[in-house]
């Protein structure tokens, strides 16, 4: 089943419910082209497509290549639970009418811990993209090893500042309900809605990319004012810039002192000390 979709409650659910019936999830980064998408729902062999309703358009103009998919749902901006029990124009299913009108009652599906699970594909700047394939004890082995380097409490409040379709949200879609923890999502990554949403939702951790992370950082100080200490944020991919694991205020790299008379005369000098790098494993607290 593919997936493409901002950060959203559908989104988030499709980590559980795609695997609860035995499927594999195909989560697909929303900011890919057309051909892209049509690319990868064939390649998955996807026969079921949900996506959110800023993506309906462009799904339409794939459907004659993508035959192998049975079902189109919108997960968003179709209303009414008649709409379920037969397409609209253009084929698509609503996504909560079908649920408002499912049976609570389901037969799980027998899953073993080395079953497919999820294929993330990569976003294919050198070639066509190229699917990764999780299995189940992949996943559940990262959400472990994860708690141990980031613990996490049942009181954590974690907002969704990283694409859930990046290498599954980094497992943190399985992590913070793990351990009891509310997800907090958010369908746009921009830096004012970030702190807005920090403060009024009470956020103790967030990831992000380091270019995401720039962004947060480097946010107006009208923007920054006010913001809780103590918010934890994991960033990897790449180690963010030292002045931005810093914060916005850092200072500049301090200068060499000029030559001194000695050493303008030809005199040896010793060697510099190297300065130290600014560590970037720890989570920081945005400020």
């Amino acid at each position: 089943m593919a997936y493409i979709a901002p950060n959203t409650h559908a989104q988030l659910e499709s980590f559980y419910s795609v695997p609860q019936i035995g499927a594999v999830l195909v989560p697909i980064n929303y900011r890919l082209t057309a051909d892209d998408f049509a690319y990868i729902i064939a390649h998955s062999g996807a026969s079921v497509v949900c996506a959110h309703e800023d993506y309906l358009e462009v799904v339409d103009r794939i459907r004659d290549q993508v035959p192998g998919v049975r079902h189109f749902i919108a997960l968003e901006g179709l209303t009414g639970p008649a709409r379920a029990r037969r397409p609209r124009e253009g084929g698509w299913l609503d996504y909560e009418a079908l649920l408002a009108d499912a049976s609570t009652q389901f037969a799980a599906a027998q899953v073993e811990e080395r079953d497919l699970l999820t294929i993330n594909y990569t976003s294919g700047t050198t070639s066509r993209p190229k699917g990764v394939m999780i299995t189940h004890r992949n996943a559940y082995m990262n959400v472990v090893g994860t708690l141990l380097h980031v613990p996490m409490r049942m009181t954590d409040r974690y907002l969704w500042t990283l694409p859930m379709f990046h290498a599954n949200g980094w497992t943190f879609v399985w992590i913070v309900t793990a351990v009891g923890a509310t997800h907090v999502c958010l369908r746009k990554v921009d830096p004012a809605k970030v702190f807005e949403t920090i403060k009024a939702e009470s956020i103790t951790l967030l990831c992000a990319a380091p270019t995401v992370l720039i962004g947060i950082a480097g946010a107006p100080p009208e923007v920054r004012a006010g913001a809780p200490k103590g918010v934890r944020v994991v960033t990897a991919g790449a180690p963010p810039a030292a002045a931005t694991a810093s914060g916005p205020a850092a200072v500049a790299a301090p200068q060499p002192p000029p030559p001194s008379p000695a050493r303008a005369a030809g005199a040896a000098a010793a060697p510099a000390a190297a300065p130290a790098a600014a560590p970037i494993s720890t989570p920081r607290c945005v400020r």
